[in-house]
């Protein structure tokens, strides 16, 4: 299913972040539910729900919840049509008393799924949710709010270690109040590990350096709060400018949840550089008095942030890889190199791989024993030695 960006005007971040959790979802509920997989139970929380702003009519398709839960019902039904039964539930809190009336007739059409609608904080629901939750079930938690949770609560749902999940970080109102004073919940947030000396660096700090320190910060206290083993992040820009809005991170203690995250990402992020220039260029031809029949700001993708950020990336994962390797005498082994550097640049796994392809065809590097010059992604056990 591909998510429609006619749905989006106005909200165009949405569409980023939804095309994310349409990518990834159906990856990870596949895993959980397969029939030799240790989990019986996939679990969805999303802990602020909405729905908000949806104009997707009664299949709310252009809501995280609404994703969700059509991901869950589909893999149900193909799994059962193979025999095997497993078992779907999602906990969706919703504190507006209106928007939670819209929650509970919504999910009436998803009966496939045990859905359990909660009215309140996602803060106060946490704990009686994870509680909820059994030992053979895997988890995925949302954390989407306007604002910023008190994370020290819904540290439960984070500490599970069968779980993963994706919390919105809204980098642009951090960057204005950061180390002031005023957002206590932020300032927990930020000092989860313990310090306060990150507000002297934050002060002194502009621009790219301010944003790089803030997105570690935040990422970083969320990792340690749940032990969490890799904590990446999407970054999703202003529509209208070269700016970043808010950080969706991602925190899993799976190498191949990592992995797949990348993918999702790249193709979150191409989204978004297709998304801005459209709404960039439509915003032209509206204010032009003749208008721009003609220009859909496709020639303006190369040049959008995100186009940008992933040929950094790139550039940067190649260096590291070369680094990585050419420090090492006796060579490193394909899947003890990986993990590492794509928890620090944006780059999938198969574009690495391409890489070391390339390095090892130009003689730079050797691979004993590799099977077919048809081959172009290493085997996990591949010795890689730069020479």
């Amino acid at each position: 299913m591909a998510v429609n960006f006619a749905h989006y005007t106005g909200r165009e971040q949405a569409f980023v972040k939804h095309t994310f959790l349409d990518k990834y979802l159906p990856s990870l509920i596949g895993k959980v539910c397969a029939p030799k997989s240790r989990y019986r139970e996939f679990v969805y929380v999303d802990g602020f729900a909405g729905p908000w702003k949806s104009n997707a009519g009664e299949s709310f398709e252009d809501t995280s919840f609404g994703l969700a839960l059509k991901h869950m019902t589909e893999q149900r039904r193909f799994y059962l049509a193979k025999g095997h039964d497993v078992q779907m539930r999602a906990f969706l809190v919703e504190k507006d008393a209106n928007s939670f009336v819209q929650l509970q007739s919504a999910t009436k059409k998803f009966a496939d799924i045990d859905v359990v609608p909660l009215n309140g904080l996602m803060e106060d629901h946490a704990a009686s949710i994870a509680s909820s939750i059994g030992s053979t079930a895997f988890s995925f938690t949302l954390i989407d709010p306007k604002g910023f949770p008190q994370i020290g609560k819904l540290s439960p749902l984070l500490e599970r270690r069968h779980a993963e999940a994706l919390v919105n970080f809204m980098f642009d109102f951090a960057n204005r109040f950061a180390a002031t004073d005023l957002i206590p919940a932020l300032e927990s947030w930020l000092s989860a590990l313990g310090s306060n000396d990150w507000k002297r660096e934050v002060v002194g700090l502009s621009g790219v350096d301010r944003e790089r320190k803030l997105e570690k910060l935040a990422s970083g206290a969320l990792q340690f709060v749940g032990q969490y083993d890799f904590a990446p992040s999407i970054t999703v820009d202003k529509v209208l400018h070269d700016r970043a809005l808010y950080k969706l991170i991602f925190l899993s203690r799976q190498r191949e949840g990592l992995a797949v995250f990348r993918d999702c990402e790249f193709k979150a992020l191409e989204a978004q550089a297709e998304a801005r220039s459209a709404t960039k260029a439509k915003r032209r031809s509206e204010d032009s008095a003749v208008g721009d029949f003609f220009a859909d700001g496709s020639d303006a993708i190369p040049n959008d942030r995100s186009s940008q950020l992933i040929r950094l990336n790139q550039k940067l994962a190649s260096e590291q890889l070369e680094q990585r390797l050419s420090a090492s005498g006796t060579g490193l082994i394909w899947e003890a190199l990986w993990p590492d550097i794509l928890a620090e640049f944006s780059v999938t796994r198969s574009w690495l791989g391409r890489q070391v392809n390339a390095y090892r065809k130009s003689g730079q590097l050797t691979a004993p024993g590799w099977p077919s010059e048809r081959k172009q992604i290493p085997n996990d056990k591949q010795r890689l030695i730069w020479t």
